[in-house]
């Protein structure tokens, strides 16, 4: 048995007596464990374990990162990550900060426009956050799975009318600057693509709110992934493209990297803070099915119901396969085709989630042409 496997089953043994000798309920209660209700985002601030050299997964003085199964400083052991908001029109460019994430959520928002949802664990390496924009409800269910503290700037009329806000589920927005100083403005753009919050200013928020840093103990991993990686056997996707209406994503593989480098609006798709083309591991389409709300914005409201299940792809070095997606006690768990949990390359990971009822005729996956150059900027 591998080394890895030993240490993992010492930290769950490890795990499961710290929760028997002090309980996961609120500080001040019975200390009986409490299950989180399946409507209720109300979730207590409870951290799950506060003291890194109580759990034994260390490699090389390093732990593994749930969201990207690659080995970081233990500082970072049990941190919780932050999930921010960022506009992506063409009006959001220059961006800065969605390289450093360990997952990137890219939906579908009002006028067939996009928007991303970064998930970063070691987001105190980031210099600014920039442009932040307004929350959508299914956004904000998303970073619930994650156990994130969420982070955006205003909120559409249906995300305010739902129980997120409302509940103890940590949150910062950062459109009232009275309540919540730390929003700043960049001056050499236009509002409201010129939002940007930075990481000591999150911090000073989350300690004066009284969020917890450390995941709560309801908290599970979405994703497995190998020990290292390797390539899987299926079709070839070394040109993957998503055909949203407005910024026509797409990806190519670099096989001497091993890793997708992302393109949009006919570009290199960039991160300015060091203006590294942006790249990923790991690229998992999630079907599923948008729907309009009426009565909300002039531009349109969509709505995601993540419950359920549903089917996808994965790309992971230059290949693609078909999955499956099951939604499941505030998780989303993958699997393949014969029902065994997908296991991830390490690294990071872009998900996509496009409408079902387009995949057939959007989505493709195709070899790259041999004389193929390089889209330019």
């Amino acid at each position: 048995m591998k080394m890895r496997k030993i240490l993992y089953k010492s930290a769950v043994m490890l795990l499961c007596l710290y929760m028997l000798l002090t309980g996961c309920g609120t500080t001040g209660s019975s200390g009986d464990e409490q299950e989180i209700p399946s409507a209720d985002l109300s979730v207590t601030e409870t951290p799950m374990i506060t003291d890194p050299s109580s759990v034994a997964m260390i490699r090389d003085g390093k732990v593994e990162n749930p969201l990207t199964g690659t080995w970081i400083d233990k500082k970072y052991l049990y941190k919780r990550p932050i999930s921010v908001v960022f506009e992506n029109t063409e009006s959001s460019i220059p961006q800065y900060g969605i390289l450093y994430a360990d997952i990137v959520y890219e939906m579908l928002s009002e006028g067939n426009t996009t928007r991303l949802m970064p998930i970063f664990t070691r987001y105190d390496e980031v210099e600014k956050f920039l442009p932040i924009r307004s929350d959508l409800h299914y956004f904000d269910r998303k970073a619930v799975e994650y156990d994130a503290i969420h982070v955006f700037c205003g909120a559409s009329d249906y995300a305010n009318e739902t129980d997120l806000y409302g509940s103890t589920y940590p949150h910062l927005d950062f459109i009232d600057l009275i309540r919540d100083p730390g929003l700043n403005r960049d001056d050499t753009r236009f509002a409201p693509h010129n939002a940007y919050t930075t990481p000591s200013l999150i911090d000073a928020q989350i300690t004066a709110k009284g969020f917890s840093k450390n995941h709560r103990a309801y908290y599970s991993d979405n994703h497995k992934f190998r020990e290292e990686f390797s390539m899987i056997d299926g079709q070839v996707a070394e040109v993957v493209s998503i055909p949203y209406f407005y910024n026509r994503p797409w990806y190519e593989y670099d096989e001497e990297d091993e890793v997708y480098y992302r393109f949009q609006f006919g570009l290199r798709h960039r991160d300015y803070q060091d203006g590294y083309h942006i790249w990923c591991d790991n690229i998992l389409i999630q079907l599923v099915e948008y729907k309009e709300l009426e009565g909300y914005d002039s531009e349109g409201s969509l709505d995601i119901d993540w419950r359920g299940s549903g089917k996808g792809y994965y790309c992971t070095g230059g290949k693609m396969i078909h999955v499956t997606w099951k939604y499941q006690n505030y998780s989303t768990k993958w699997y393949t085709e014969n029902g065994e949990e997908l296991k991830l390359n390490p690294g990071k990971t872009w998900i996509e989630v496009f409408d079902e009822s387009l995949s057939s005729t959007g989505i493709t996956f195709e070899a790259k042409k041999a004389e193929e150059e390089e889209s330019e900027e």
